[in-house]
């Protein structure tokens, strides 16, 4: 576009001299004057010509310029167009994805208005391996099970007629399912057996914590009566508790307890009232709950001396380094025999404990009463038993010997009804209770009117949770 300008430029300049200098040519008289007049003229020109010529040299120099500095602000800009246009990386990609996710608008597309929702697995948790909660804490879900597989050799007394047996079966399979809702502290847990793969309902309650000093539980659940039997199998010394636990045992049933630990849990108090129809309901009488009209009453006191104490685990997997103790005391109104509510008789059962926990060390202790008397009248039948046992690592964490010593005396009017216990065992913790080998012998000894009854009992369990 500028050389054509410079061109036609020139042009315009040219047609006026060669206008002029033809007029000149044209005159037929030319003086000497008038020819040094065309001479200068032409000397003007040709200087103007040679000035034009500079110009437009220098305008075409210019133009090569501007041509240049056009060029290669164009490659930049091509270059920069190409650097922001390159294929972005997987991180970034995924950066920005994380990025977009995080903003609550994301949130609220996805999860169509539901509160934030984190999920855990949470394998060392002592009842459950995945939770489910909402980040405000108000909601939550945990899941857990355990499956327990024995094998059990019995030699039993052949003087009484009795033969050995041996038997591989699942002792307990559970599933569990807790957590809180509505609040922090408001709380509920379901558990379900297939125990020999008689499916049913094991506990179920809903409970209350909006204080440690005070707490409310509704529901189906075990009886605070003995320390032993509100311990859960999963966290046994032995694989099964003691015969006299079993004998004088509450078990679970419908219920509600009003508890707390006050003074930073050094003390711990529990007042309950149950059904006391027990777990088997083919013994109630027409198909009635409660067949006596009576409920069962119970008051649970207890003291720990230095602080805290987990009875919920009878061992010291926890290898504590300061010396841990708990103490404490039950009584228990309308109460059951082994389980089994008796309309002929009013019970009384009451029960003391001593627990001592260090390095390893554990030593659980428990003396029961309980005194049956009859409604139709008469003498009260007494009864009382007692268990004592202790474990000790020997590998801490790891490898475990314990041994225990259990005596029951139905009647105490009767000398020779005494039940004797004596049970030796192995326990290696793969992964703490989750993942643990019992290896349990014991020597069971029931006196009678002529002879003992003896009975010996080999065990090896397996236990796995998750």
């Amino acid at each position: 576009m500028g050389r054509k300008w410079l061109k036609y430029s020139f042009l315009l300049v040219l047609i006026p001299f060669g206008i002029g200098i033809g007029g000149v040519v044209q005159g037929n008289n030319v003086s000497a004057g008038e020819l040094d007049e065309v001479k200068w003229q032409l000397k003007q020109m040709e200087e103007m010509f040679a000035r034009q010529q500079e110009q437009m040299q220098a305008l075409r120099d210019r133009l090569e310029d501007m041509e240049r500095e056009a060029a290669s602000v164009a490659k930049e800009e091509v270059k920069q167009t190409i650097e922001e246009s390159r294929f972005v990386t997987k991180e970034e990609t995924e950066q920005v994805v994380r990025d977009y996710f995080s903003t609550e608008e994301a949130r609220n597309l996805m999860a169509v208005g539901m509160p934030d929702i984190t999920i855990k697995y949470t394998p060392e948790d002592k009842k459950t391996a995945l939770q489910i909660a909402t980040t405000d804490g108000r909601y939550s879900l945990g899941i857990g099970g355990r499956l327990q597989m024995r094998y059990t050799y019995k030699d039993q007394d052949s003087d009484f007629g009795e033969e050995d047996k041996q038997n591989i079966d699942v002792r307990r399979a559970r599933i569990n399912f807790g957590g809180n809702i509505y609040s922090k502290d408001v709380h509920y847990y379901m558990e379900f057996d297939g125990d020999k793969f008689d499916v049913g309902v094991r506990d179920f309650y809903v409970y209350w914590t909006p204080a440690a000093e005070l707490n409310t539980k509704v529901g189906y659940f075990k009886v605070p009566f003995n320390r032993q039997r509100v311990t859960s199998s999963s966290a046994l010394l032995f694989q099964d508790r003691s015969i006299a636990s079993e004998f004088f045992d509450q078990d679970r049933d419908y219920g509600v307890d009003v508890y707390g630990k006050p003074f930073e849990g050094k003390m711990e108090y529990h007042v309950a009232m149950f059904q006391g129809a027990g777990e088997d309901e083919e013994d109630w009488d027409d198909g009635k709950d409660n067949f006596d009209n009576e409920l069962m009453y119970v008051v649970n006191l207890r003291y720990n001396p230095f602080g805290k104490y987990n009875y919920f685990d009878e061992t010291d997997l926890e290898y504590s380094e300061k010396l841990k103790a708990t103490i404490g005391a039950a009584v228990t109104f309308n109460a059951k025999k082994k389980d089994e509510k008796q309309e002929e008789f009013n019970n009384v059962a009451a029960v003391a404990d001593l627990g001592v926990k260090y390095r390893g060390l554990s030593w659980n202790s428990e003396y029961y009463l309980m005194s049956r008397d009859p409604e139709s009248g008469g003498s009260s039948l007494d009864s009382e038993g007692f268990f004592t046992q202790l474990g000790c690592f020997v590998l801490p964490e790891k490898l475990e010997l314990a041994g225990r010593f259990s005596m029951v005396d139905p009647d105490t009017d009767i000398s020779s009804d005494i039940q004797r216990e004596y049970t030796f065992g192995v326990n290696y913790y793969l992964r703490n209770h989750r993942s643990k080998v019992n290896v349990d012998f014991a020597h069971l000894v029931t006196e009678t009117d002529t002879e003992d009854e003896d009975e010996n009992r080999f065990k090896v369990q397996y236990q796995i949770m998750f």
